[in-house]
């Protein structure tokens, strides 16, 4: 073999491993702008959550204050005797009772039932 056959195989050899090299770096390149797209919507993703869920807790709060009127007023208007009231559930839920036993013992509609363990159950733990 020539010098010269030897020298341009290994030139077109030097061109190739170029080649693949430059294509490599160009597919990972790709690969690093899918995965940063990809993050920054799962950001936005997550940012979006954050922001409702204390949009939710707002409510609840808000909910919660509403409930705890009613409850007071009741209680101001409430003969002794009876229907046991919100209070009563209140207190009952906070010691982990569920919707049939907020019904059965404080004589609640299962709306309200639901609405008071919903409110006060996450207080219980």
């Amino acid at each position: 073999m020539s010098a010269t056959l030897i020298a341009g195989m290994v030139s077109l050899a030097a061109l190739v491993a170029a080649v693949v090299s430059w294509r490599q770096a160009r597919l990972a390149a790709a690969r690093a702008a899918a995965l940063a797209d990809a993050l920054a919507v799962a950001l936005e993703g997550t940012l979006a959550a954050e922001e409702q869920y204390t949009q939710l807790r707002e409510v609840m709060g808000s909910l919660r204050s509403r409930l705890d009127r009613v409850i007071l007023k009741q209680g101001r208007t409430e003969h002794s005797g009876g229907n046991p009231g919100y209070q009563a559930a209140i207190d009952l839920t906070r010691e982990g009772a569920d919707d049939e036993v907020l019904m059965n013992t404080c004589g609640l509609m299962r709306g309200e039932a639901r609405l008071i363990r919903n409110l006060y159950r996450s207080q219980a733990h």
